[in-house]
């Protein structure tokens, strides 16, 4: 399998910690989205994480890939839907993947409009990105999380990762201690470590 990633991609990285936790082998082909447009023969909405199979066809977009990497290595990243356990975890998994993805969004695209000449650059899509931001680190404080990690945890930890990564100046710790306590110990997973944006 060939994962086209980059090595700041939040997105990507989500696929690199569940491979790393399964020992799954992927073929890496770093590649910068915005610049190459070789990639559109992959992906053709010219995004990544794209994953390439052996047979030739792709699948894209994060959730997918990370689905079927699970799916591949026997994991549990995606709790199962059960009729004797209606709470198995899988629609906060699920949820907390979805809120980590929005955030994960926002702060890309704050990145990109950042990085545009002055002259080019829009202050309100810069402050909208950065509230949803904010936002989506107040809806996670009060959260709980699994011990035992859901695609949730490792979406929710990647998202964190990016924001250290782009926006140290930030400072969410301030205000989130309870994720940032959280944060801490998850950040310290050996796959997290292998996978650490550069």
């Amino acid at each position: 399998m060939k994962l086209y990633t980059n090595p700041a991609s939040p997105f990507a990285r989500k696929c690199r910690v569940i491979a790393h936790e399964l020992a799954l082998k992927l073929e890496e082909v770093n590649v910068n989205a915005r610049d190459d447009d070789s990639l559109r023969a992959v992906n053709p909405l010219k995004k990544i994480p794209a994953l390439v199979l052996d047979d030739g066809s792709a699948l894209f977009d994060s959730p997918v890939i990370c689905e079927y990497l699970n799916d591949v290595g026997g994991g549990k990243f995606f709790p199962g839907l059960s009729v004797w356990r209606p709470t198995s975890g899988r629609w906060k998994a699920l949820g907390l993947q979805a809120l980590g993805d929005g955030i994960m969004d926002a702060a890309v695209a704050c990145r990109y409009e950042s990085t545009q000449p002055e002259e080019r650059r829009n202050r309100d899509h810069i402050a909208r990105y950065m509230a949803t931001v904010k936002a989506g680190l107040d809806a996670l404080e009060p959260m709980s999380f699994s011990e035992t990690p859901s695609i949730g945890e490792v979406t929710i930890g990647c998202a964190l990762g990016y924001l250290d990564f782009r926006y140290a100046d930030l400072g969410w710790r301030d205000k989130h201690p309870k994720l940032a306590d959280w944060f801490a110990k998850f950040s310290q997973y050996p796959s997290m470590l292998a996978t650490a944006p550069s």
